[in-house]
C-alpha cells in the first residue's frame, strides 16, 4: 500500500471466522523491524465496541485506531509520516479458530521539499536568467532537495520537454539536472524554462521557472525624472525608456551595480520602444548611490547603453545624546553640573532641536538651572529629581527624529522614605519589628540604629538589626518604662551619611481615640450610610465597629465591623429614628463611642384612585379666582369702614371728658413733653390689651387726669427705672419737701439689683377710696425745684387715716399706694413709706398680684441733701407729687422716663 505524507491510511486485517460461536479475542500488530507488538485490541471478557486498546507511543501513539466493524477489519492510521514506511503483520487470535497472520507492505510517498535554479555562475535565478547576448550559449542547473522515492526531474522550454542530464550530488544530498542552450537567437528572448520534479502520480509536482533575458543594441536610453531629490521611506515608481532596438531592448535596473529584479517592462506595438518601471523604496543608506537603467542589444557586440543619476535622499534627523566628555556617567552626584550634546545627522539640515526629560518637553529655565543652547543642554546642580531619561528631537523639512533615551543616574546619600509608620505602640515585654526604609543611590547602604529617651542615648546592637537592601528591621522589646522613647535610624552609602535620621516613636500601646466628625448621608426609606474620621490608633492597627439601635425599643438592628470608618446600613424600616454608636478598637480595647441619631425617610403618601374618590356635592356657585379676589376686596373695605367709625367715636368721648376733668385743675406742666390729645385718645385701648403686646420701647407719657381714668379702668402699671445711678439722684430746695438721701437710693438699688432696675407700683386701694386718688404724671424734670408748683412729675400718695374713714394726713408722714397689675410677670411689689426729714425711711417688701416674698422693714439713716426724693404735702384735696430729679446735663428731650425691660421685679 502507498500513501502520501499526511494522509490517513487503512491497513487491512481479516478478523472473520467460520466457526460457530467463535469470536475475536485479541488483535496484535507488528512491524518487521520490531519484535514486540506496536498496537493491540483486546476483547477478552468484553464486547468489541468496548475493546481494550493499546498503541505504542514510539510508533503510532494516538494516531492509530482499529475498526472492528469493517470487512475486513482495518487499522486506521492518521497523518502518516515518512517513518511509518515498512512491512506490518496483523495477528488475530480467536476463541475456537486458529491464530491468523496477515502481512501488509506500506510505502509512504514524500514529495520533494524545494527546488533552486542556478546559472553557470552558481547564481540563484528566481524569475529572470541572463541577460544573454545573441549567439551566446547558456547553462542552467536545477537542484531538487528531498523526496521519497527519488523524484524525476524534467526541463521544459515553453511547454516542450528538453533533454537534460540528471545526477545525484552526494555533497548536498540532492538531485541536479542541467541543460545547455545555444547559441541563443532572438527567438530565445523571454523564453520560459521550466524545471519540474515529481515522484508519484498522486503527489503534486514541484516546479520552478525562469525567463531568458537578452539584450539588443539600442539607439538611446533615458531615465525619466532623474536628478530629483527623493525622500527616504517613500515608494517611488521610476521609468526608463529605450528606443531604436530591434527587437525591443531589455532594460535592467542597477543600484550601485546591483541589479534590481522587481521591475515591469512594457513594449510599444511595433516593438521599437521599451519602457521599464521600477517600484522602489529607498532609505537613508542609499544616499549617494548611483541608480541607473541599462539597455542591451543581443545582435550587436557593443556596450550597453545606460542612464542614471546619483541619488539625493532626504530623511528625518537621526540623533543621539552624548554626555559631556569630562563626565563619568557612573559618578554623577547631587549638586554636579551636567551637560549633554545632541549629535544630529539630517538631510536637509535641522532647523530646530528640542530636549525632553522623561518624554516631557524640557524648556530653558535659568532659575532652575536648565540652560539650552542650540544642540547643547546644561543642567546645573542636578538632584535626584533630575535623574531619568533624556532625549533630543531634531526637526527638518522631512519631519522630526528623536534620539534613543539616555539614562542619567544621579547618586545621592540616603534619605528617609515617605509614608512609613512613625509611631509604634508596644506593650511591655512585647517584641516589635521596627522597619526603616531609606531612599538611596547607590542602594548599597549600611544602617545604624540608636535608642534615645529622656535619660540616655544607646546604640542598638548589630545582633538585633537585619538589613534587606535599602530597608532595615530592628527587633525591639521594651521591658521597663525607660525603654519607651525614640529609635533613630540612619544609613550610609558611598556618597555619604544620611543627614536627617528616620525617627520612630515607641509608645505604650493603648486603646484608640474616639472617632470624630461623623456624618450621615444617602438616607433613604430603608438604608443610610455613615462616614467618620478616625483618631489616633493607640499605636496599633485599629478597626471600627458600628452598632445601630432602635431609639424607641433600644433593640439592636445592625452591627458591623470595618477596617475604615465607613458603613453602609441596609434593611431599615421607614420613618424610624435610630441611635448609632461608632467605636474604634484595637488589640488593647475599644474607644469611647461616638453616638448620634438618624431617621429614615417616611413612606410616600398613597394616592387615591379615581374609582376610590368620593363624589362630593358641588356648590351651586363655583368659586373662581376672580370671585375670590372680589370677596377679599369687599371684606377689606368693610373692615376698614368699621375701623374708621370706631376711631372717630372714641377720640370725641375722651376729649370731652378731659375737658371736664381739667377745668378746675391747677397743675402746671413746665418741662415734660407730654402727648397730644389725639395720642391720649388713642390710648383708650381695648380691655384685653396688655403691656406685653405694646410694641413701644419708650412709652408715651399722658396727662394726669387721663392717667387716673385709665388706672381706674385698667389698673395700668407704672414703672420707675432705678438701674441708672443718675435716676436716683434727686434734689430740691423747697422748704416743705422731704429728702431721701443717697442711702435710700442705695437701698432701693440694692433691693432691685437681683431682679431688674424697675420700681413697680399699682393701685391697691379700696374701690370706694378711688375717687380721692389724684392723677399720675411722669416726665423729665429739672434737677432743682424752687416751688411746689414746679414739681410737675408726681406719683399719687394717700394720707393715712383711720380704718373705714376718710384718709387723714399726719404731719410729715406720707404713704405710697400700691398698684395692682403686673408687667412681664412682675409679682413682687415694694412698698415705700416716707416720713419727714427727721424721721427714718422704711423700705419694705409687699406682695402684689400673685403674691411673692418680700424684705422686712429696714431703717436707713437720714440722708443728707441735696440728693433726695422730695415729697410735698399739699393738703387732703391737693395733688401729691413725687419728683425724681436728674442732673441737668443728664436731662434732655430724649431722656426716657420709663423703659420696658424683659426681666421682672
Amino acid at each position: 500500500m502507498e500513501a502520501l505524507v499526511g494522509e490517513t491510511i487503512y491497513l487491512p486485517c481479516n478478523i472473520s471466522t467460520h466457526e460457530t460461536g467463535d469470536n475475536v479475542v485479541l488483535v496484535l500488530w507488528y512491524r518487521e523491524d520490531k519484535g514486540s507488538p506496536i498496537y493491540s485490541a483486546d476483547t477478552r471478557g468484553r464486547d468489541v465496541t468496548s475493546a481494550k486498546r493499546w498503541s505504542d507511543d514510539a510508533m503510532f501513539g494516538d494516531r492509530a485506531y482499529f475498526l472492528f466493524d469493517k470487512k475486513p477489519g482495518e487499522l486506521a492510521v492518521q497523518n502518516v509520516r515518512e517513518t511509518d514506511s515498512g512491512t506490518y503483520r496483523c495477528r488475530v487470535d480467536f476463541i475456537v479458530a486458529q491464530t491468523r497472520n496477515s502481512v501488509v507492505n506500506l510505502t509512504i510517498i514524500v514529495p520533494p521539499e524545494r527546488m533552486v535554479i542556478r546559472d553557470q555562475l552558481g547564481t540563484e535565478r528566481t524569475t529572470v536568467a541572463g541577460p544573454y547576448s545573441e549567439g551566446e550559449s547558456i547553462n542552467l542547473r536545477c537542484d531538487v532537495y528531498g523526496g521519497r522515492p527519488t523524484p524525476t526531474v524534467t526541463w521544459y522550454r515553453d511547454g516542450t520537454e528538453l533533454v537534460a542530464e540528471t545526477k545525484y550530488m552526494p555533497v548536498g544530498k540532492h538531485l541536479r539536472s542541467e541543460i545547455t542552450l545555444g547559441p541563443l537567437t532572438r527567438q530565445d528572448l523571454h523564453t520560459k524554462l521550466l524545471c519540474r520534479a515529481t515522484n508519484h502520480a498522486r503527489a503534486n509536482p514541484v516546479e520552478q521557472s525562469v525567463q531568458i533575458d537578452m539584450n539588443f543594441a539600442p539607439l538611446n536610453i533615458r531615465l525619466i525624472g532623474a536628478h530629483q531629490p527623493l525622500s527616504a521611506g517613500r515608494r517611488y515608481d521610476l521609468l526608463c525608456q529605450s528606443a531604436g532596438s530591434r527587437p525591443a531592448a531589455s532594460i535592467t535596473w542597477f543600484l550601485d551595480g546591483l541589479r534590481l529584479d522587481k521591475s515591469k517592462e512594457t513594449t510599444s506595438a511595433d516593438g521599437n520602444q521599451t519602457t521599464s518601471t521600477l517600484s522602489i523604496v529607498l532609505n537613508r543608506t542609499d544616499a549617494g548611490k548611483y541608480l541607473s537603467c541599462k539597455a542591451y542589444n543581443s545582435y550587436v557586440q557593443s556596450d550597453a547603453l545606460e542612464d542614471g543619476w546619483q541619488l539625493d535622499i532626504q530623511y528625518v534627523p537621526d540623533a543621539y545624546v552624548k554626555l559631556g566628555s569630562s563626565l563619568d556617567p557612573n559618578a554623577i552626584r547631587e549638586g554636579t553640573d551636567v551637560y549633554f550634546d545632541c549629535i544630529v545627522t539630517a538631510h536637509p539640515a535641522v532647523y530646530k532641536v528640542e530636549w525632553k526629560h522623561n518624554n516631557k518637553p524640557l524648556t530653558r529655565n535659568i532659575s532652575q538651572g536648565v540652560i539650552v543652547s542650540k544642540h547643547s543642554l546644561v543642567l546645573q546642580g542636578v538632584s535626584r529629581t533630575t535623574a531619568g531619561n533624556f532625549s533630543c528631537v531634531g526637526f527638518n523639512a522631512e519631519g522630526e527624529g528623536s534620539s534613543p533615551m539616555f539614562e542619567l543616574n544621579v547618586m545621592y546619600a540616603p534619605t528617609c522614605a515617605p509614608n512609613q509608620p512613625r509611631v509604634y505602640g508596644v506593650a511591655k515585654q512585647e517584641n516589635a519589628e521596627i522597619r526603616c526604609v531609606v531612599d538611596a543611590n547607590p542602594p548599597d547602604v549600611e544602617f545604624k540604629w540608636t535608642f534615645n529617651n529622656s535619660a540616655e542615648s544607646i546604640d542598638v546592637q548589630a545582633s538585633h538589626i537585619a538589613r534587606f537592601g535599602t530597608s532595615s528591621t530592628v527587633s525591639y522589646t521594651p521591658m521597663t518604662e525607660l525603654d519607651y522613647g525614640t529609635l533613630l535610624c540612619s544609613a550610609t552609602n558611598k556618597i555619604g551619611k544620611q543627614r536627617h535620621p528616620c525617627v520612630f516613636h515607641i509608645i505604650a500601646a493603648g486603646r484608640p481615640d474616639q472617632v470624630h466628625n461623623c456624618t450621615v448621608a444617602n438616607v433613604s426609606m430603608t438604608s443610610l450610610s455613615v462616614r467618620c474620621f478616625e483618631g489616633f490608633n493607640g499605636g496599633l492597627a485599629q478597626s471600627f465597629f458600628l452598632e445601630l439601635r432602635d431609639s424607641h425599643t433600644q433593640e439592636v438592628r445592625f452591627n458591623n465591623t470595618s477596617p475604615a470608618p465607613r458603613f453602609a446600613i441596609p434593611n431599615l424600616h421607614p420613618s424610624v429614628v435610630y441611635q448609632l454608636a461608632v467605636y474604634a478598637f484595637n488589640s488593647k480595647g475599644r474607644s469611647e463611642p461616638y453616638v448620634m441619631s438618624a431617621a429614615t425617610q417616611r413612606l410616600p403618601e398613597k394616592q387615591m384612585k379615581d374609582s376610590d374618590k368620593v363624589e362630593r356635592p358641588r356648590s351651586p356657585l363655583p368659586l373662581t379666582p376672580t370671585l375670590s379676589v372680589a370677596i377679599g376686596l369687599a371684606a377689606a373695605v368693610l373692615i376698614g369702614s368699621c375701623a374708621i367709625v370706631l376711631a372717630l367715636k372714641f377720640p370725641c368721648g375722651a376729649s370731652s371728658r378731659r375737658h371736664k376733668d381739667t377745668a378746675p385743675s391747677t397743675t402746671v406742666r413746665t418741662s415734660s413733653p407730654g402727648p397730644s390729645d389725639k395720642s391720649v385718645a388713642s390710648k383708650e385701648y381695648d380691655g384685653n390689651e396688655s403691656d406685653e403686646k405694646n410694641p413701644d420701647v419708650i412709652p408715651d407719657t399722658i396727662d394726669s387726669d387721663d392717667q387716673m381714668e385709665y388706672i381706674k379702668r385698667r389698673q395700668h402699671i407704672s414703672t420707675i427705672d432705678t438701674s441708672s445711678p443718675s435716676r436716683l439722684l434727686l434734689t430740691t430746695t423747697a422748704p416743705n419737701q422731704t429728702f431721701i438721701g443717697t442711702s435710700m437710693a442705695a437701698a432701693l438699688h440694692a433691693n432691685h439689683t437681683t431682679s431688674l432696675g424697675y420700681c413697680t407700683l399699682r393701685n391697691g386701694t379700696p374701690q370706694q377710696a378711688s375717687s380721692s386718688i389724684t392723677n399720675v404724671s411722669m416726665c423729665h424734670v429739672p434737677a432743682t425745684f424752687t416751688t411746689a408748683s414746679h414739681a410737675t412729675c408726681t406719683l399719687p400718695r394717700h394720707p393715712i387715716g383711720s380704718a373705714g374713714g376718710p384718709p387723714v394726713p399726719s404731719p410729715g408722714t406720707h404713704h405710697w399706694p400700691s398698684y395692682g397689675g403686673t408687667i412681664a410677670g412682675v409679682r413682687n411689689i415694694t412698698a415705700i413709706s416716707v416720713t419727714s426729714a427727721n424721721q427714718a425711711l422704711t423700705v419694705g417688701g409687699g406682695a402684689g398680684g400673685g403674691g411673692g416674698g418680700g424684705m422686712g422693714p429696714q431703717q436707713l439713716p437720714p440722708p443728707p441733701p441735696p440728693s433726695a426724693i422730695a415729697m410735698q404735702h399739699l393738703g387732703p384735696t391737693a395733688r401729691t407729687r413725687i419728683c425724681l430729679g436728674l442732673p441737668e446735663d443728664d436731662v434732655s428731650a430724649d431722656t426716657p422716663l420709663m423703659m420696658k425691660r424683659e426681666s421682672t421685679v
